[in-house]
């Protein structure tokens, strides 16, 4: 039809282009009702809730609580593993991973053998060794904390970083994630998803939120907080033990750290491994 045919007859070509769409969204519809026949009812029971999976109104992330994780250690005859994903504020012996895993060994009366990452060469290269009592399997600890390091660090290294089937993940990540505080919680998100991926056995995941800094990155790492809280509050399987109000709440938070108002010193080590020992005891039923 040229112009001039449209121009003298509009009603007829309304008519057509009216005839065309009809065909167009009867044939949409058929398409669409073979694909709503095709999908699989979802449960009723789960939803989605931004990343996280939903049951009864919380937010699962990991398959199992930390707390009913945790509650293998009572089995002295298996080897108990514990990999840490952190920082350095508890990378080197003397510092909280150390303090900590040496005390809960001693309560326990087992062998303990923890792994010191090397951030340098990116493998495991240290080992501290503590005897227990006869016949009782050790506990073992992964400590991949590295210096300078967010949880992307960690996921990076993850092969090497958790070598074996661990009962329990602890992250301790978050002070290197000031000039992108909300990439802190997201990062950690990844690192546990990967690990679940990982490995067919249930793990336990607790997240800890840092000792506060006060130099002049105080600000940011506020909001890494704040974003680490919200995130992480709604996951009921993930334990949050919550370092940074501990050392607000303290007598005096400037006697836990070192000159650069970052890093705890030895007392503010030893704070810290009391905090997260409480915690996983106050979780653990």
């Amino acid at each position: 039809m040229t112009r001039g045919d449209a121009d003298r007859h509009p009603r007829s070509v309304r008519w057509r282009i009216s005839a065309l769409l009809a065909g167009v969204i009867v044939v949409a519809s058929v398409i669409t009702g073979v694909v709503s026949m095709a999908r699989p009812a979802e449960s009723p029971s789960v939803t989605v809730a931004g990343q996280d999976p939903q049951v009864n109104g919380s937010a699962i992330l990991a398959s199992i609580s930390f707390a009913d994780a945790w509650t293998r250690i009572a089995q002295t005859d298996t080897p108990f593993v514990i990999a840490v994903a952190g920082d350095s504020t508890g990378n080197a012996p003397g510092e909280w991973v150390d303090r900590a895993f040496h005390t809960l060994a001693a309560e326990q009366e087992r062998p303990l053998i923890i792994h010191f990452w090397n951030g340098e060469t990116h493998k495991y290269d240290l080992t501290s060794r503590a005897s227990g009592a006869p016949g009782s399997a050790p506990i073992i600890v992964w400590n991949g904390s590295a210096s300078g390091k967010t949880a992307a660090y960690s996921l990076k290294h993850l092969d090497l970083l958790v070598p074996e089937q661990p009962d329990a993940v602890i992250i301790n990540h978050g002070l290197n994630n000031v000039r992108n505080p909300d990439g802190a919680a997201p990062e950690i998100q990844a690192f546990i998803k990967a690990v679940e991926t990982r490995w067919t056995d249930p793990i336990g995941y607790a997240v800890i939120l840092e000792n506060p800094r006060f130099d002049r990155w105080k600000e940011p790492f506020e909001d890494v907080i704040a974003g680490l809280t919200d995130w992480a509050e709604p996951l009921s399987n993930v334990l949050l033990i919550d370092v940074y109000d501990a050392y607000l709440s303290s007598d005096s938070v400037d006697s836990l750290l070192f000159d650069d108002r970052l890093h705890p010193n030895t007392s503010g080590s030893q704070f810290t491994a009391k905090i997260v020992l409480d915690a996983i005891a106050g979780a653990v039923p």
